[in-house]
């Protein structure tokens, strides 16, 4: 199952779910607890006749103890198993994806469509504009797969990413000041970046997936932090 878009909100829902079960049964205990064995006017208040520094075996039941490890270890185990497979496809390489650099900065963000332009690894079919602002990437092929451009968001100038649908991606990612942490909202995929540190996210965009959504930072890195976002396009 590929990570991303559709099993993102499908183990969002999933964790939730049991989240909120977990939730229920702690809740509906300790209210339960708290009223049937609180201590009463006039009522001897040690009810279990504690001494202090010493355990009360007679009160062990060790099926409860069992239970309450038990239950949530196999839970745990459960979650891990079905988030193993996405978790898996987002850092598992593709030797025929094509590398896009992002940067982030205090507080933008920078995309190279060919960040191996001009060493002896450049492809020779990518095509920088007069503007550095705008790039565009055509594969050997002569198909285009990777265009950088710019968009107006709510008033400011923010980068376009536009990559083709079906097409392999390697996203690698770094820092120049402080953490941030790229979040391709549609297609649930985050990674953090360090300064000094190389991280990647490797992603097929669906044809069910072509259109514009928001790459937003969700590391707090400062003042303008909610201010730090970009538009990622899906086109065919």
């Amino acid at each position: 199952m590929e990570a991303g878009g559709e099993i993102f909100w499908y183990l969002f829902d999933i964790f939730n779910f049991w989240a909120v079960i977990v939730l229920v049964i702690v809740l509906v205990w300790m209210f339960h607890h708290s009223l049937r064995y609180r201590s009463k006017d006039g009522s001897n208040n040690n009810v279990d006749n504690f001494k202090p520094g010493v355990f009360p075996k007679e009160n062990d039941n060790l099926t409860m103890e069992l239970t309450w490890t038990i239950v949530p270890f196999i839970l745990i185990v459960y979650l891990t198993y079905i988030a193993w497979g996405p978790i898996d496809e987002m850092w598992s390489a593709d030797d025929d994806a094509h590398v896009i650099s992002i940067v982030g900065n205090q507080w933008y963000w920078d995309f190279d469509c060919d960040p191996f332009r001009g060493t002896a690894d450049a492809p020779e079919s990518s095509v920088e504009m007069e503007n550095r602002s705008a790039m565009m990437f055509y594969n050997e092929n002569g198909i285009l797969i990777c265009e950088l451009t710019t968009i107006e968001v709510e008033g400011q100038i923010k980068p376009l990413l536009r990559v083709k649908a079906e097409e392999s991606y390697n996203f690698t990612m770094t820092s120049n000041d402080v953490t941030h942490a790229p979040f391709f909202l549609d297609w649930g995929l985050k990674e953090d970046t360090q300064p000094g540190m190389e991280t990647r996210l490797y992603y097929t965009p669906s044809m069910d997936e072509i259109g514009s959504s928001l790459l937003m930072c969700t590391e707090y890195c400062g003042k303008d932090h909610g201010y730090m976002t970009a538009v990622v396009e899906v086109f065919e």
